[in-house]
């Protein structure tokens, strides 16, 4: 087996790790009274539009950026850009 073989067959047991990931989709001020008196399908209004980019956060770490989308009437984010080590290094995130 080539070496490039015996790494992928390593890396398997790494796949099924869950990952928090976050979407920086919405982002609002409400008072503590608006909070207060939210009920079940209450809506809240964010700052975020189809065509905004927003930051793409894995395990509380920067990775990427999406742009928020449309499709089928319902939000979606496109992955624009995946960030690489030296990107990383630019933003300083260690």
């Amino acid at each position: 087996m080539s070496e490039s073989k015996k790494i992928k067959e390593e890396f398997k047991k790494y796949f099924d790790i869950p990952l928090k990931m976050v979407f920086d989709l919405a982002s609002t001020k409400v008072t503590v009274r608006e909070l207060l008196n939210w009920k079940e399908g209450d809506v809240v209004e964010t700052n975020k539009m189809a065509g905004e980019y927003i930051n793409i956060d894995l395990e509380d770490r920067p990775l990427g950026t999406g742009e928020v989308i449309v499709i089928d009437n319902k939000f979606a984010i496109r992955i624009t850009t995946i960030f690489t080590k030296d990107d990383l290094m630019e933003l300083n995130v260690k």
